[in-house]
């Protein structure tokens, strides 16, 4: 149980939303650097055009839906477990990742929290909106993995 609450102010969904967006946007300019460098690496991981329901192309358009997502998810659990305590969007944003006490999360909550954001977004995103509605503003994965998203304390 979470017994510090009054000393830990949790995040509200707006920053959590803006962090997220400053970190989409990272990525972006990331596989776009990526995509000049290597093209035939990033073709293959990234960009390769395919329509999911032809026969053969199933694989290339999951491969490539597929790496975005796990370079995101990888690049989460890295620096949400980190001293940083979050993404460079949550750093920006002044907040960060913490278990229910205020302090830094293990790997294994890091990989928890992480993975349990496919199960948030699986319901058209509802996990992440259950944010809006929670005494604890967490999310689903939140929840899931024992962890909050606080302001940064001054």
């Amino acid at each position: 149980m979470l017994k510090t609450t009054h000393r830990l102010s949790t995040a509200s969904f707006m920053l959590r939303l803006y962090a997220t967006l400053i970190d989409f946007f990272l990525l972006a300019i990331l596989i776009f650097l990526i995509k000049m460098t290597f093209p035939d690496f990033s073709n293959i991981l990234f960009f390769k055009k395919a329509e999911p329901f032809i026969t053969g192309n199933t694989k290339n358009w999951v491969l490539s839906r597929s790496s975005l997502i796990g370079v995101w998810i990888i690049y989460s659990i890295i620096v949400d477990c980190s001293s940083v305590k979050g993404t460079f969007g949550k750093q920006m944003m002044n907040i960060q990742v913490t278990d229910e006490n205020g302090n830094r999360i293990s790997i294994k909550q890091s990989i928890a929290r992480n993975l349990f954001k496919i199960v948030s977004y699986a319901i058209a995103g509802f996990g992440f909106f259950y944010v809006l509605f929670d005494k604890k503003k967490q999310g689903w994965h939140d929840r899931l993995a024992d962890t909050l998203v606080i302001n940064k304390p001054i």
